[in-house]
This record gives C-alpha cells, structure tokens and sequence, in this order.
C-alpha cells in the first residue's frame, strides 16, 4: 500500500461567483438537471431504452450506438441515467465517437416498481453484470465504465472484478460510512438525499404493498434510516458489516488499475480518504470542484466531460 503525498491539483479553475463548494455541488445538482436534456437534446433523441436481465432482476439502461469502445456509465447514489451529470458526459462521450450506455441501477430512477426485491450497494455482481453485458460482443471488444459518487465506487469495484475494463471514477465514495456522516452534518445534502430515498420507498411499497415504510418514513438522519434499511432489507447482521461489504479503502483495491479524480474542497468526501489508495490507481487532485460538479462557468458546463473524454481517448488510442 502506498501513503504518498496527494499529487499536486490538476487545471481545473472554478469561474469567479461558483468557486464556493457548495455553489458548485448545489448548483449544478439543481440546474443541470432541466439544463442538459435541452442541452444534449441530439443525444437523447438518438438513444434507445433496453432492459437487461441480470439473475432474474431488470435493469433499465439507454444506449446510443457508435463506432467506438462502449463506456458504461453509472450515476451516484439515487441518481439516474436521466441525471443532468450523465447526459453531459454521456453526450460528449458520443460526440467523441464513443458507444455510451447509461444505467439506472436497480431500484434508482422511476424503477422501483421493476422488481420486488431491493437493491443495496454491497450488490456490484449484479451491476458487474450488467455492465459486462453492455460492453461485451461489441464491434471493438473494447470498453470502459465511468461512475460518479457511489457509481464511482461501483465503477472501481466492476473494475476489480472485470480487469480487462478501462475505468475511471469521478469523487468515489471511497469510505461509505464516512461520506454518510458526512452528509448528515449539512441539512440541505441530508433533506436532499432523504426526500429522494423516501420517493423511491413509496414508489415501492405501491407496487408491491407487502413493504410497509410508515416507519421509516418518520426517521430524519441518512444514518437511522441506513440502520433501519440494513436491519430490515438487507443480509447483513450490522451496519458496520454492510458498509465493510463496499468500503474501499485500506487494501480493496489491491492490484485493481483505474483512475480517480477528486477534489480537494469537496464537501461530501474528504480528500483524505483517498491517501492511502494503492499505486495501481492514477490519482488527480483538483484543488477545486465541489461533489463531481467542476462548473465553468453559468450556463452549468462541466469541465469533467472534456476530462473523461481525454482519458478514454488516451487510453483508446
């Protein structure tokens, strides 16, 4: 294991009035989302939905065809392949030549009525699955996957277990435990993250009424309502074994080769959490970024399209 000094920041340059974190990360969670479908309108009109059955559990993805390697594309925690973050990356993917799919991990999105068990983020099998299904039996058989926040942690884990991938995560959650305290201490993440959670479970418990969530529903903190969702929906004995079933620090990622862009003022994961990460992962420090956001400027553009298109252009070559 290396314990080396975080490399020096990358070129990244916050515009005047978005140089605040939280600017950054809020803005671009609340713009972005009604921005980008006008914005990559061609790339969403050329995309096609299929549903991908994995050991009896569908998932939802979009695909848009091209002549180049397939990137897989995973969003964070409750996100979707509709995210405002996906769609931009994705459509400089494909303007780039590149075949993209984007998934909605199981129960994320409007899929919750798709299957009646539930999903955890101990599950990166299924979501290997998947994304080994998407790449394979293309023209190149070549391919690569791309994940944000928690899809950046399910991005280095299908890597670990799918090496011949190229992958690149955008702020993984490296720590899970660490970056759900973490966003227990600001209201605005936490109310944020709570009212998507709830939508989901409502969505659920309609569609197959044997799940009943009053109770959940009444808790206040990402924390309580993980404990009860372990507890209630998951094999695991303890939240603390949970979390271990994804951490990634100290030696997961032995051996597993990707790349990892972080930045050091995001306000959900601390860069520390990632000085300890083996040498086989390319690490890029941005000094500054906020949560995956890296807008250039007020028309909500990010600075991290043109990087992930770079980094699989290069690797591509």
């Amino acid at each position: 294991m290396s314990n080396h000094d975080l490399p020096a920041p990358a070129d990244f340059r916050a515009p005047w009035g978005l140089r605040h974190p939280h600017a950054q990360t809020i803005l671009s969670s609340i713009l972005r989302r009604h921005i980008e479908p006008r914005r990559v309108s061609a790339f969403v009109d050329n995309s096609r939905e299929e549903v991908i059955t994995v050991d009896d559990v569908f998932v939802v993805t979009h695909v848009n065809d091209a002549p180049g390697p397939t990137i897989a594309l995973i969003p964070g925690w409750l996100g979707s392949a509709d995210s405002g973050y996906v769609l931009s990356v994705g459509n400089a993917l494909w303007r780039a030549g590149f075949r993209v799919v984007r998934i909605t991990l199981r129960d994320h999105g409007s899929t919750a009525h798709m299957n009646e068990g539930m999903f955890n983020s101990a599950m990166h099998e299924e979501v290997a699955k998947v994304v080994d299904h998407a790449v394979s039996g293309t023209e190149h058989g070549l391919g690569g996957v791309a994940g944000f926040s928690l899809g950046g942690n399910f991005a280095l884990r299908v890597v670990r277990e799918l090496p011949h991938l190229t992958g690149i995560a955008i702020c993984p959650a490296i720590a899970p435990e660490a970056t759900m305290h973490q966003i227990d201490r600001s209201v605005v993440y936490q109310k944020y993250f709570i009212n998507k959670w709830r939508k989901i479970w409502q969505v659920k418990a309609t569609a197959f009424p044997q799940y009943n969530f009053d109770d959940v529903l009444r808790l206040s903190t990402v924390s309580a309502i993980t404990d009860y969702f372990v507890r209630h929906h998951t094999p695991f004995s303890s939240t603390d074994e949970y979390f271990k079933a994804y951490d990634l620090s100290g030696s997961a990622l032995e051996n597993v080769r990707a790349h990892v862009l972080c930045a050091q003022d995001d306000p959900i994961i601390s860069v520390a959490d990632f000085h300890n990460l083996p040498d086989t992962i390319e690490l890029k420090v941005t000094q500054q970024g906020g949560h995956g956001a890296y807008i250039e400027g007020w028309d909500m553009a990010s600075w991290v399209d043109d990087y992930v298109v770079d980094f699989f252009r290069r690797r591509f070559a």
